[in-house]
């Protein structure tokens, strides 16, 4: 073996120096005394979480403060959160609503339609629209003229759903 076949290529030399690099720095982390910053309390909702508090300590034994009753000396102590007020709910999504299956087509609503597997929103309106024009569906050949449901769809859709 000659000396070429034997040293590593750049790349490989790049790769060693990166490990050792993230390697010092993760000792560096771990074991150095100033460590890193940790939150202590933080709040959910309208409950007050404690990290690594003993077992039964209440909320209540933290009050909450604003910032003007917070002293600006103190920046080890840490305070609770005060309380923004009311929550918006414009960023919730609406929760869906259980549906049991096996579903009576006739008289499911949109929403309960959008459970079947392969049936979104337009979907539903498509089989509702042709549900109150042509009457309730009798079997799985009245379902098919709905626009939009193909073989593998009415299949699919035919172990989730009943005809009255």
């Amino acid at each position: 073996m000659n000396l070429s076949e034997k040293a590593m290529n750049a790349s490989e030399k790049r790769i060693l120096k990166l490990a050792i690099i993230l390697f010092i720095i993760g000792l560096t982390v771990r074991y150095l005394p100033w460590g890193l910053p940790s939150i202590e309390t933080f709040e959910v909702g309208d409950a007050i979480v404690v990290a690594n508090a003993p077992p039964g300590l209440s909320s209540d034994a933290f009050p909450l403060a604003d910032a003007s009753t917070v002293p600006s000396d103190d920046t080890n102590k840490i305070t609770p959160f005060a309380d923004p007020g009311p929550k918006s709910t414009e960023h919730h999504r609406k929760a869906k609503k259980k549906v049991t299956l096996p579903l009576h087509i006739n008289t499911a609503s949109a929403d309960d339609l959008c459970a079947l597997k392969g049936v979104g929103p337009k979907l539903a309106e498509k089989i509702i629209e042709q549900r109150t024009a042509s009457g309730p569906f009798k079997g799985p050949s009245d379902l098919k003229k709905v626009h939009g449901i193909g073989k593998k769809k009415l299949e699919n859709m035919l172990q989730s759903i009943i005809f009255d």
